[in-house]
Formats: C-alpha cells, sequence, structure tokens
C-alpha cells in the first residue's frame, strides 16, 4: 500500500472512530439519565419524602422528636455533606433507619443534593 492509499483509508477510519465516541457522548446526555439533583428528587419522593415531606420541612409529629426541617437556613449551615451522608447512611437515632445497603453511595449523593436544594430557597 502506498502512502496516499493509507492516507485515504485512514482519514475516513479516524472520522468514523471519532464520530462514534462523539455520537456515544451525546447519548449519555440525552438518554434520560439525569443529574444527581435530578435522581435525588425522584430518590427523595420514593425514599425520604414519607417522614421528612416532599417539601422537606418534615412532619410535625417527628419534627417534635427532633426531625429537622430542610428549609432552614440556620440547619443547612449546621450540617456537612459528610453529615448528612453518614446520618442516610447509618440512621440516626431510633426514628431515621439506616439506607446503607438499600441506596449506593451514588444515590446517597443525590439525596444530599436533594436536601441541600432545599436550603437554596
Amino acid at each position: 500500500m502506498t502512502n496516499t492509499t493509507k492516507t485515504k483509508v485512514m482519514i475516513p477510519l479516524v472520522a468514523i472512530i471519532l464520530s462514534s465516541y462523539a455520537v456515544t457522548d451525546s447519548a449519555r446526555a440525552g438518554n434520560g439519565v439525569t443529574s444527581p439533583v435530578a435522581d435525588g428528587v425522584a430518590l427523595y419522593a420514593a425514599k425520604c419524602s414519607t417522614c421528612h415531606a416532599k417539601d422537606g420541612r418534615g412532619i410535625p409529629n417527628w419534627r417534635s422528636k427532633g426531625q429537622p426541617d430542610f428549609t432552614d437556613a440556620k440547619w443547612q449551615k449546621s450540617q456537612t455533606d459528610a453529615q448528612i451522608v453518614a446520618s442516610t447512611k447509618n440512621g440516626k437515632g431510633k426514628y431515621m433507619p439506616p439506607f446503607k445497603g438499600k441506596l449506593s453511595d451514588e444515590e446517597i449523593a443525590a439525596v444530599v443534593a436533594r436536601v441541600r436544594s432545599f436550603g437554596k430557597k
């Protein structure tokens, strides 16, 4: 094969390979996989809202037992992400069940992002 022939074969081959990466990346972006906050919204709704309410303010009966109001700026400032992760994984007190083994680290991070979003209103 001559150099000219190799070049004529290689250019389209490289173009095909590069375009396949572009298609794969754009498919990942548009295949329904959402950001952690969006996933956190669904996870929070499914796993947390029963006790913590859809709006993050908590339920009056549980608040009297120490349940936090996620919309409270003071609470948001008083908690690190690591503390929220630990409470979610390991549970807290006798009322907050542990989610370790029920939610992945990625899912817990998404829930933390959702909890943080309540403080931004």
